[in-house]
């Protein structure tokens, strides 16, 4: 079984570099005692899974290796269902509106979602409980968007899923460099959402993948 100390360091970025978390930091999280969080930890060490040097935790190998093969168990186990996320709406970088206009990306979505999108990402900051959903859902074959070059400028690949916010199609965008963290999701549509449903900061939204 997974431990619930590891999805936590998952989120916290463990799995990339040796972070510095307490203790308590991690009992609080998982609603136990600091003794508790800290057998727990001792456990983990000495299964090979976390590692601990300077005061800072990192994932193993082995860790992320359960990981990956829990989430196999699971998207094979939902495979043919869909999967939903629920957040709020939260306001964004500003930088969708000028990546999204490229011709280079939007004849793409044409070809491969039917839709040209709305010049602009509505952003959504799912609920904590979700996060393990979108790891899952990363792990299931993309819509792929090819990268270009423009001039002096890059611009990456991008992970599509195909979704549906209130009954009108849109896509769950995921790019190869993002500045967002694991909480927050980046939709296209062919419409400008906030004004076709008066979202505002806060407001409540159902993202279902399809």
């Amino acid at each position: 079984m997974i431990s619930d100390i590891i999805f936590y360091l998952l989120r916290k970025g463990c799995h990339k570099e040796p972070k510095r978390i307490t203790t308590g930091e991690i009992a609080e999280h998982i609603g136990v005692s600091q003794q508790t969080a800290s057998r727990k930890l001792i456990s983990l060490e000495k299964g090979g899974q976390i590692e601990r040097t300077g005061g800072k935790i990192y994932l193993t190998g082995k860790a992320i290796s359960e990981v990956r093969k829990l989430v196999k168990e699971v998207l094979d186990s939902l495979e043919g269902t869909s999967m939903v996320f629920d957040g709020s709406v939260v306001k964004g970088l500003g930088e969708g509106a000028y990546y999204l206009c490229q011709d280079e990306y939007t004849s793409q979505f044409k070809k491969r979602l039917g839709f040209k999108p709305f010049c602009g990402t509505l952003n959504i900051l799912i609920n904590a409980e979700d996060i393990e959903k979108r790891i899952m859902l990363r792990q299931q074959k993309a819509i792929e968007i090819p990268g270009f070059k423009k001039g002096n400028r890059t611009f990456g690949k991008l992970a599509v899923y195909k979704c549906v916010i209130k009954g009108t199609p849109a896509a769950l965008v995921f790019p190869e460099r993002s500045q967002h963290g694991l909480q927050v999701l980046e939709i296209v549509s062919p419409l400008q959402l906030r004004k076709k449903f008066n979202f505002i900061d806060g407001a409540n939204v159902q993202v279902e993948v399809v």
